[in-house]
């Protein structure tokens, strides 16, 4: 399901697929565009957030993935104290 599909809908776990910068933030014209749809999937979400990304991509114009922009996110959810979070080699847990 797409985010703008998920909008008025929950669910108890929310999963984001390729959460990279380059893949989820890629269009520097409609970054707060692309932030309030990052806040409106991850507000669908009743207990549980998974994240997932790829450090490397064999394929497609972004090869070398990059999450600074993203990590501000991940800090934020961190830093609210409502979350517990879990950190892998490829992904975040969040646990509201």
């Amino acid at each position: 399901m797409t985010i703008h599909k998920s909008k008025g809908l929950e669910y108890k776990t929310i999963i984001f697929l390729g959460l990279e910068d380059a893949a989820f933030f890629r269009f520097t014209d409609q970054r707060e565009e692309d932030t309030a749809a990052f806040f409106v999937a991850l507000s669908r979400a009743k207990n549980t957030l998974h994240f997932t990304f790829s450090k490397v991509r064999p394929f497609g114009r972004f090869s070398n993935q990059d999450r600074k922009i993203i990590a501000d996110f991940y800090q934020a959810l961190h830093d609210s104290g409502v979350v517990e979070s879990k950190n892998h080699a490829t992904s975040l847990e969040v646990i509201m």
